[in-house]
C-alpha cells in the first residue's frame, strides 16, 4: 500500500498539470507547423514551375513575331514579376520554418517544465505525508515532545511553502524563462528532502 499512494498522488499531478492547462503547445501545433513548412515549399516549387514557363512562353512568343526589342522587355517585365513571386513565397517558407523551430522549442520547454513541477509537487506530497506522521506522534508525545515536534513540523510546512512558492513563480514564468527559477526551485526542494529524510 505504500507503493501505490506516491504512484497515485504522482499520476494525479501529472493529470492535474495537463487538465490545468501548463502545456500551452502541443505535439499537434507542431505537427501543423512543419506541415506548414511543407506547404509552403510546394508552392514556392509550383511558382518556380509556373514563372518558368510563363518567362519561357514569352521567349517563344517574342521568337514568332520577330520583334526582339518590345518582347525583350515584356520578357524582362515577367522575370521581374516572377522574382517577384518568388521572393515573396521564399519569405513565407522561411517565416513558416522559423515558427515551426519556435514551435517545437516551446513544446520542450513546457515538457521539461512540467516534469520538474511533476517532481517538485511529488516532493510536497512527501512532506504532507511527513506532517501527518509526525503529528500523529507528536499526538502521543509528552510537553517536552510536543514542543520538539512542533518545531519539526514548522520547519517542514515553512520549507513546503517556500517551494509552493517556486513551484507558483515558475507556473506564472514564461515557458521559455522558466529555468531562470529552476535553481532556486531545486534549492527549496533539496532542503525540504532533507528535512524529510530525517524523519
Amino acid at each position: 500500500m505504500r507503493h501505490i499512494t506516491p504512484i497515485c498522488s504522482v499520476a494525479a499531478i501529472a493529470t492535474l498539470l495537463v487538465t490545468a492547462g501548463c502545456n500551452e503547445t502541443t505535439k499537434k501545433d507542431v505537427t501543423a507547423a512543419n506541415d506548414k513548412v511543407v506547404r509552403e515549399e510546394r508552392k514556392l516549387d509550383d511558382i518556380k514551375r509556373d514563372e518558368s514557363r510563363a518567362i519561357d512562353r514569352q521567349e517563344g512568343a517574342a521568337r514568332t513575331t520577330n520583334k526582339p526589342v518590345v518582347s525583350d522587355d515584356a520578357v524582362e517585365r515577367q522575370r521581374q514579376h516572377a522574382n517577384e513571386r518568388i521572393s515573396k513565397q521564399e519569405e513565407k517558407v522561411q517565416e513558416a520554418k522559423i515558427d515551426a523551430k519556435e514551435k517545437e522549442q516551446k513544446l520542450a520547454m513546457e515538457q521539461s517544465r512540467d516534469k520538474f513541477l511533476i517532481d517538485c509537487k511529488a516532493e510536497i506530497d512527501l512532506a504532507n505525508r511527513a506532517i501527518e506522521k509526525l503529528e500523529t506522534q507528536k499526538n502521543a508525545a509528552d510537553e517536552g515532545g510536543k514542543n520538539t515536534l512542533d518545531d519539526r513540523i514548522n520547519g517542514i510546512k515553512s520549507k513546503r511553502d517556500h517551494l509552493q512558492k517556486e513551484i507558483d513563480t515558475i507556473r506564472s514564468a514564461d515557458a521559455m524563462k522558466w529555468t531562470d527559477h529552476k535553481a532556486v526551485a531545486e534549492k527549496a526542494m533539496d532542503e525540504l528532502k532533507q528535512d524529510i529524510s530525517k524523519i
